[in-house]
C-alpha cells in the first residue's frame, strides 16, 4: 500500500510539472494548464496525507518527496528532451542516497 501511495503521489507531482512546463510554453493555453498543473498537483497532497497516516511523518514526507523530484526531473527530461549535466546528475544521486537513508532510519507510525 505504501509504495502504491508513493508512485501514485510521484506520477501525479510529475504529470502537474509537465503540464506547468507546457503552458509556460504557450501564452494562450497558461491557464488551463495552470489549472490542470494544480488539479494533479493539490490532489497529490491527499496521497501523502494518507502516508502520514502509514509512516512516521518525516520518513513519509523524506521519501515522497525526493522521489517525487526524481520523477519530475525524469519526466520533464523525457517529455522536454532537457537531460542533467554530470553535475545535476551527480545531485540526483545524492538525492537517491538521501532516500535510502531516510529509509534505512525509518522509525515505525505512533499515529502522531
Amino acid at each position: 500500500m505504501r509504495l502504491l501511495l508513493i508512485g501514485a503521489f510521484c506520477s501525479m507531482q510529475a504529470l502537474a510539472q509537465v503540464l506547468f512546463k507546457y503552458g509556460s510554453l504557450h501564452n494562450d493555453k497558461w491557464t488551463l494548464f495552470f489549472i490542470l498543473g494544480n488539479v494533479f498537483g493539490a490532489s497529490s497532497i491527499w496521497l501523502l496525507m494518507m502516508l502520514y497516516r502509514l509512516m512516521d511523518v518525516n520518513v513519509a514526507l523524506g521519501i515522497a518527496s525526493g522521489a517525487a523530484s526524481l520523477a519530475c526531473q525524469l519526466a520533464l527530461s523525457m517529455v522536454y528532451k532537457s537531460w542533467p549535466t554530470s553535475l545535476q546528475s551527480l545531485g540526483i544521486l545524492i538525492t537517491i542516497v538521501g532516500i535510502v537513508l531516510i529509509t534505512a532510519g525509518g522509525v515505525p507510525a505512533n499515529g502522531q
